[in-house]
């Protein structure tokens, strides 16, 4: 009899310290990938079977924003704070600091890195940083938060490095040149892989900004047979090699996914995957008998739209959600799914009931900054930007969001206009902070406004 109490004692501890035990994450971004490319989104011609079953077991978000370029999406993503927020509306800096390498994440910023490994974590990095130069700045990313770090090194002694084959790395502090033999996403994916193997017994956090399928184009290693099921036979050379670099991008999340049901994992992990920005514009997407042309770097919708699943089993319930999400408001809804209590202040909203399906107080619009004088904010129907277009694009179905017509008539959606142009104005004021990095609240600083009105404004479709 003691022996049965004995084991039941035993057991149920050992239950109720799983249940307490924090979630791990694994957060996938991948680069270059609109939602276009992808099947769960409507593309007909590319395969993904593993993220067609991450889509089928978890939350497909169907209205999920990034910046339209790599660098201010990395730092939104981390952060939490807009990109103009942070200084880091693109290169984050002047044509003679590119030269001079004098661009970098600010230390001092708080990122999810720092939040969950305050919190006990276990936090690994691993792909492309795009957010600092190594040679010139070697703490990172160390001082953002990450105990281990795998990442492309895109410029050493002046010089640009491989992104795929024959990669050059900063790993864990020290500069590796690899030989032709080595493919970059396999080599980081590896390195994710052996991060989690090592930490299974404690909460981990494994962020994985991938380098596919941004350019050069190339065919990845191995049969691509696969890749090619569903190529029509006139599709151009471009898309062919890209729906290899595709197919081969969701390989490496399928042996992700693989390791958490080996580690026997995958219940006590949350798994997010996204993009960064929109379709590079040398590839038409096809989405049935709609072809879509990438719009990397502009401010509409195909520039900046992006995919994002979620899956947690028995907490995430499968299925849509037609919720506005920006990827500012991964780090509060993370931190939330964590039960980490946030200190400082953000500009994402914590939107975990949307990931459980459950009401909530849901974002009204997505406002976007880019270059430091293209602005726009968008609803489920108009966008507008900061030069007076508004567009109707309503969110209904893949062609009205992509073809959007603009309003000429102002009287028909004055109020409309009304509603957004304040939102717009609030959201133009904001300006890069001080290095406490506190928020200045909207509508505080009115010359601020005053110099956004007066910058130039890069026209885009």
């Amino acid at each position: 009899m003691r022996i049965t109490a004995l084991f039941c004692l035993l057991f149920a501890t050992t239950f109720a310290m799983a249940e307490d035990r924090p979630p791990n994450i694994l957060l996938i971004m991948a680069d270059d990938l609109g939602a276009d490319c992808l099947p769960v989104y409507g593309n007909t011609i590319y395969s993904t079977p593993h993220l067609d079953r991450l889509a089928g077991e978890g939350a497909v978000f169907e209205n999920a924003y990034a910046t339209p370029v790599c660098s201010p999406t990395r730092s939104m993503i981390m952060t939490g704070l807009y990109p103009n927020r942070t200084g880091i509306l693109e290169r984050m800096d002047s044509p003679a600091d590119r030269k001079n390498h004098n661009n970098r994440l600010p230390a001092h910023i708080k990122t999810f890195g720092h939040l969950f490994k305050e919190a006990g974590y276990a936090t690994a990095i691993a792909g492309k940083w795009h957010l600092g130069h190594f040679q010139r700045y070697p703490d990172q990313p160390n001082s953002h938060g990450f105990d281990e770090h795998c990442l492309w090194v895109q410029f050493w002694d002046d010089k640009k490095r491989s992104r795929y084959y024959a990669p050059c790395n900063w790993e864990n502090g020290h500069y590796v040149e690899h030989s032709k033999e080595v493919f970059g996403p396999d080599y980081y994916c590896d390195f994710l892989i052996d991060f989690m193997e090592r930490k299974r017994d404690q909460p981990f956090l494994a962020y994985f900004p991938m380098n596919l399928i941004h350019s050069p184009l190339i065919n990845p290693p191995g049969d691509q047979t696969a890749a090619e099921v569903h190529f029509p036979e006139n599709l151009g050379k471009n898309e062919r090699i890209n729906g290899r670099m595709v197919h081969y991008m969701d390989g490496l999340v399928g042996r992700l996914l693989q390791t958490l049901e080996d580690l026997e994992l995958s219940d006590e992990t949350i798994v997010i995957f996204t993009g960064d920005n929109g379709t590079s514009p040398n590839l038409v997407s096809q989405l049935g008998d709609f072809h879509l042309r990438g719009a990397k770097r502009t401010m509409n919708e195909a520039g900046t739209r992006v995919p994002f699943l979620a899956k947690w089993p028995g907490k995430i319930p499968p299925g849509e959600r037609d919720a506005l999400f920006c990827l500012a408001d991964i780090l509060p809804t993370l931190a939330s799914f964590a039960d980490i209590p946030l200190t400082h202040d953000v500009d994402g909203l914590d939107l975990s009931h949307n990931f459980y399906d459950l009401p909530g107080e849901d974002r009204e619009f997505i406002a976007m900054a880019f270059e430091g004088d293209c602005y726009f904010v968008r609803d489920k129907r108009f966008r507008l930007h900061e030069d007076g277009r508004l567009y109707d694009a309503p969110l209904t179905d893949i062609k009205s969001r992509y073809h959007f017509e603009p309003m000429t008539s102002s009287e028909t959606v004055a109020n409309d206009r009304a509603r957004l142009q304040r939102h717009l104005e609030e959201f133009m004021v904001i300006q890069q902070t001080d290095t406490s990095y506190h928020i200045v609240p909207f509508g505080t600083d009115g010359d601020s406004y005053k110099n956004a009105q007066q910058a130039k404004t890069r026209k885009t479709p």
